[in-house]
């Protein structure tokens, strides 16, 4: 069994649990895409899974989502065993749990607008919502959540395509923050935009962590993102985790050969900067 040795004790108490996760794939294409895989996530902590294309990472987020039944193994969210819960039960985890996808122009309805789109979880989850009562105290709320992201309350009635990658990636957030959840998956949500607004976004979430006591599950195969996020690093290759620790250690002393490949990838406008990644990484991570 996969396990975290090497990661620092864990002070927090576990929010999210995966125990000996395996998923196998059949057809012709198949395969084993997750192996043998048990994780923990903290409460309030931010965990990064990292890894190249095609790794498990997709996979393994969305086992956590339970969107796919494992072969083998568990998930326990608050120490529930997902597996165990009835439809009705798994409907009420959902507003616990949201996502952040990649790219917010596609995870969005281009016929709605963004007063519908952030609401849409409110009138799902929550029956107080729905129905001509329910309109204004919606419509306010999607305001509050709106400012809460760095946007205006006055764009409610505008559509997606009018506003740039960072505002829709904002306008996800809110979406997700709609339902008070405990867990929020960040799957790739800055690889989509430029850098200098991935900076910003990355800097909302931190703020939005720390004024709400989130807690990130954060897929990505960049480790020049990670290092600005991550509290610990699950580093993951071949459906396997190789390695877990905390993310200076990850980062500056990584004990497993593929680690150490993927930090010599990260991309640097100048080459003679890439040995030094390791130690600035460390140093941010001290200073956080």
């Amino acid at each position: 069994m996969t396990t975290e040795a090497g990661t620092a004790p864990q002070t927090r108490r576990p929010l999210v649990e995966l125990t000996g996760l395996r998923k196998e794939f059949g057809g012709r294409h198949g395969g084993v895409a997750v192996d043998d895989v048990s994780l923990t996530v903290g409460e309030g902590e931010t965990l990064a899974l990292v890894g190249e294309s095609g790794c498990g990472k997709t996979t393994l987020t969305r086992l956590l989502l339970r969107l796919v039944e494992p072969t083998a193994g568990s998930v326990r969210f608050d120490g529930q065993d997902l597996a165990a819960l009835a439809p009705a039960e798994l409907r009420r985890l959902r507003r616990r749990v949201q996502v952040v996808l990649q790219d917010p122009y596609s995870s969005m309805n281009p016929r709605m607008t963004i007063a519908d789109i952030i609401a849409e979880p409110l009138v799902t989850h929550d029956p107080a919502a729905r129905g001509r009562r329910g309109r204004g105290p919606v419509r306010e709320r999607v305001g509050e959540l709106l400012e809460s992201v760095g946007l205006d309350a006055g764009i409610q009635d505008r559509y997606p395509h009018e506003f740039s990658g960072g505002q829709r990636q904002r306008v996800s957030i809110a979406r997700a923050l709609a339902v008070e959840p405990r867990l929020i998956v960040l799957d790739e949500p800055t690889s989509a935009l430029d850098v200098s607004v991935q900076a910003r976004i990355l800097d909302l979430l931190a703020e939005l962590q720390q004024r709400r006591g989130l807690t990130y599950f954060f897929v990505s195969h960049n480790l020049a993102v990670v290092q600005q996020v991550a509290d610990r690093i699950a580093v993951m290759r071949q459906g396997r985790l190789v390695e877990v620790g905390e993310a200076d250690q990850v980062l500056r002393r990584p004990r497993h050969p593929y680690t150490r490949q993927l930090l010599d990838a990260v991309p640097v406008p100048d080459p003679r900067r890439g040995r030094r990644f390791r130690a600035a990484a460390a140093d941010r991570g001290e200073a956080r």
